[in-house]
C-alpha cells in the first residue's frame, strides 16, 4: 500500500509492520534506511540490507524456538542493533518488551518476570551483567549480546553474541517476509511498553501493530513538511521510550525519515551537531540545556557581539509579536528579522546543531513559556504536543504557525481520533492508536480503558479559542493542612521559568504551607557562581553557597509574584545533587518520582518545616 497517501490512522486497521517493511524493501531497496556511527565513522544501511538482516535474525529466533506471541526483551543503549532486534522480534510474530538500559537488576527482574520474556537482547557487557544479576537467567532460552565487538566467554551457556546466534542462518528475505505478512494481523500484540510510573510498579502497556502504526501516523499529521520532505533525526532518547521507538522503527516506514544512531546516547549533543537534524522531538529539559549552552556563548562574546545580539533580539521580539498578532506580518520587520536570523541567530543555533531544523516539537512534560518563546525569538518554530505511551503518538498538538507558549494545542486533524474533557477536567481520548490494556493487570486496564476511551489522568482546560492547556496530573494534587487543593505542576512550571533553575519539586501534602526542593542548572548557575566565588568547584558546592542561595531566593520571589497567596513557596532548599534516573528520583524521560524524592531527601524536607506545634500536640497526647 502507498502509505504516503494515508490520511487517517483508521486506515491501518488491516496493515502490519512486516507488510510495510516488505513494501519498503520492494519500492526503495537502495535508499538509505538508517545510519550508525562507529569508531568515528558513519555507515549507511539500505532498505534491502536492513530487511535482509531483519529476516535472518527473525528466522534465527524462530529456529531457536521463538513462537508467535512469545516475548523478547531488549535492554541496551541507542544503536542499529536495537532497531534490528525490535523489528526482527515483531517480524518473527513476537512481542518486543522494552527495558530502559539504566534499569537496576531488581527492575530488570520485574520486567522479565512480569512479561514472561523467553529471550533477551542486551546491548553490551554492562547490561549483560545486570540481566545476570536479576536472577532470571535460568528462565531464559537465550541472552543475545548485540555489541558487535563483544567477545565474552565463560558465563552461562545461554549467553551468545548476535553474530553467533544468527550463525549460518540465511533466508530469502522476500520469501520470508511474505510468509510473515500472511501470518500477521493488525490486531496482533507487537510490543509491551512499560510506563516508568512515578509511583508503584511500572505497567506494561500492550501495543498492537495498529497501535504502533496509527500512533506513529498521528505524528505525521503535525506538519505537511513531515509528509512531503526528506528528514534526518538523531535517535537520542532510550529506544524503549515511545518517541525514540517511533523515530527508529515505525515513522521511517511511513515517511522519508532517516534515523541516525550515535556512538552512545551520552554523546547525543555531539551527534546532533554532526548530523544537523531537520526533525527533532524531545522533552523540555533538552531544550533548556541547549538554550543554556547558547546563552553561555552569547555571554562570553565580545562587547560588539553582545550589542549585535541585543539589537537582533529587539528585532526578534517585534517580529514574533507581529507574527502572533494575526493578519499579514509587516514586510519590513520580517525582512529585518530574516537578516538577524541569518547573521546572528543561525550561527548560535549551529552551536548545538539546530541550524537546519525545520520541524521541532517538545512533549513529555510542560514546557516553560519563557523557554519556548526564547527558541521562537531565535527563529526556531518550536511547538508543543501531548502524548502518552498508552496512545503511542499524540492527540494534541500546536498547529498554528508561531504559536503562543502555554498550551498543548488542539486535537490532531484526524477524524478517527476523538478528545473529550470530563466535568472534573480529566481529558479522555479515543482513537486507533490506543493501547489495548496493561499486561497482567486487568483492574488497572478497566480503570484506564472504559468504553473505548483512554482516561489519561491529566487535567486540562480549554481556552476560548479551543486551545488545550495542561493543568496537572489528576492524582498529583497537594492537599494542605489548611484544606487547600493545589496543583504542584503549575507552581513548578513558574519556578522553572528561571534560567538558573532546571527543576523544582513542590512539597506540602498535609502541611501548613508549601516549600520546594530546587535543582539549579549545572551550566548556567556554575558559571554565574564561579565568577563570584572562587571556592565553588563542584555542583554540590552550589547548595552550600550563600550567594547562590540568595540568587535562588530572588528567583523564587519572582515566581511567587505570579502565584496566588496559597500557592506561594515559603521556604526552599537547593539539592546537593542533580535529579536523575540513576539516583532513582526521575524516570528515564525526566518525570519526577515524587514518592522517591520524598524518601531520598527526607532530612532536607524536614528542615523546611517548623513542627513545634505538631510536636507539642504529640507530646500532649503521649505519642
Amino acid at each position: 500500500m502507498d502509505v504516503e497517501h494515508i490520511t487517517s490512522g483508521a486506515q491501518f486497521a488491516d496493515v502490519t509492520i512486516p507488510q510495510l517493511l516488505s513494501s519498503r524493501r520492494a519500492a526503495r531497496p537502495d535508499e538509505i534506511a538508517f545510519k550508525q556511527k562507529r569508531r568515528g565513522e558513519w555507515t549507511a544501511t539500505t532498505w534491502k540490507q536492513y530487511s535482509d538482516l531483519v529476516a535472518n535474525l527473525a528466522a534465527a529466533l524462530q529456529k531457536a524456538g521463538f513462537k508467535h506471541g512469545d516475548r523478547a526483551a531488549i535492554m541496551g543503549d541507542v544503536s542499529q542493533e536495537w532497531l534490528l532486534a525490535d523489528m526482527a522480534t515483531i517480524c518473527a510474530g513476537g512481542v518486543m518488551v522494552g527495558v530502559y538500559f539504566t534499569s537496576s537488576p531488581e527492575e530488570v527482574a520485574y520486567y522479565l518476570s512480569d512479561s514472561g520474556a523467553s529471550f533477551v537482547f542486551v546491548g553490551s557487557e554492562l547490561q549483560l551483567n545486570i540481566v545476570l544479576a536479576s536472577g532470571q537467567t535460568e528462565k531464559l532460552r537465550n541472552i543475545i549480546v548485540l555489541d558487535p565487538e563483544w567477545k565474552g566467554a565463560g558465563g552461562p551457556a545461554n549467553v551468545v553474541p548476535l553474530q553467533v546466534f544468527c550463525g549460518e542462518t540465511s533466508v530469502d528475505a522476500d520469501v520470508f517476509l511474505r510468509e510473515q505478512v500472511a501470518k500477521a494481523k493488525a490486531s496482533d500484540l507487537a510490543s509491551i511498553g512499560y510506563t516508568s510510573g512515578t509511583t508503584g510498579f511500572p505497567k506494561g502497556a500492550m501495543l498492537t501493530h495498529l497501535s504502533l502504526l496509527a500512533g506513529a501516523h498521528s505524528v505525521t499529521t503535525f506538519s505537511s513538511k513531515l509528509r512531503s520532505d526528506a528528514h534526518r533525526v538523531v535517535v537520542h532518547l532510550p529506544m524503549s521510550h515511545t518517541v525514540a521507538r517511533a523515530q527508529a522503527t515505525t515513522l521511517p516506514l511511513l515517511i522519508r525519515l532517516i534515523p541516525y544512531f550515535g556512538e552512545t546516547s551520552a554523546d547525543f549533543a555531539q551527534t546532533i551537531k554532526e548530523v544537523k537534524p531537520t526533525y527533532f522531538m524531545a522533552p523540555p529539559r533538552f531544550y533548556q540545556r541547549f538554550a543554556t549552552q547558547i546563552l553561555s556563548k552569547v555571554h562570553s562574546g565580545s562587547e560588539k557581539q553582545k550589542q549585535d545580539y541585543q539589537f537582533a533580539m529587539t528585532i526578534a521580539r517585534k517580529a514574533l509579536d507581529d507574527r502572533q498578532a494575526g493578519g499579514v506580518p509587516n514586510p519590513f520587520i520580517s525582512a529585518l528579522f530574516a537578516v538577524c536570523r541569518e547573521r546572528i541567530f543561525r550561527p548560535l543555533l549551529a552551536e548545538v546543531g539546530f541550524e537546519e531544523l525545520t520541524v521541532t516539537y517538545t512533549s513529555s512534560a510542560a514546557m516553560p513559556s519563557e523557554l519556548m518563546s526564547l527558541w521562537q525569538l531565535w527563529g526556531l518554530q518550536l511547538k508543543e504536543c501531548y502524548g502518552q505511551t498508552e496512545l503511542v503518538g499524540a492527540n494534541l498538538v500546536q498547529m498554528a504557525e508561531w504559536p503562543e507558549a502555554g498550551t498543548v494545542g488542539v486535537p490532531v486533524h484526524d477524524a478517527a481520533w476523538q478528545t473529550a474533557v470530563l466535568e472534573d477536567g480529566e481529558m479522555i481520548v479515543k482513537g486507533p492508536g490506543l493501547f489495548v490494556g496493561y499486561w497482567n493487570k486487568p483492574e488497572e486496564t478497566k480503570s484506564a480503558l472504559r468504553d473505548g476511551w483512554l482516561y489519561t489522568g491529566d487535567i486540562v482546560e480549554i481556552g476560548p479559542t479551543g486551545l488545550f492547556k495542561l493543568v496537572d496530573r489528576k492524582k498529583e494534587i497537594i492537599n494542605t493542612s489548611n484544606g487547600k487543593s493545589i496543583s504542584p505542576t503549575q507552581i513548578e512550571n513558574e519556578i522553572r521559568h528561571s534560567p538558573f533553575i532546571s527543576e523544582a519539586a513542590v512539597i506540602g501534602e498535609g502541611k501548613k504551607y508549601l516549600t520546594a526542593l530546587i535543582e539549579v542548572d549545572a551550566t548556567a548557575t556554575m558559571e554565574w557562581a564561579k565568577s563570584r566565588d572562587v571556592r565553588i568547584a563542584h555542583y554540590s558546592d552550589l547548595a552550600e553557597s550563600e550567594i547562590v542561595v540568595r540568587m535562588v531566593e530572588g528567583e523564587i520571589a519572582k515566581a511567587n509574584g505570579r502565584l496566588a497567596r496559597a500557592e506561594q513557596i515559603k521556604a526552599f532548599r537547593i539539592l546537593p545533587e542533580e535529579l536523575s534516573p540513576e539516583n532513582g528520583v526521575m524516570t528515564p524521560t525526566r518525570k519526577k518520582r515524587r514518592k522517591q524524592i520524598m524518601e531520598r531527601y527526607r532530612s532536607l524536607i524536614d528542615s523546611l518545616y517548623d513542627d513545634s506545634e505538631e510536636n507539642l500536640i504529640k507530646t500532649e497526647v503521649g505519642i
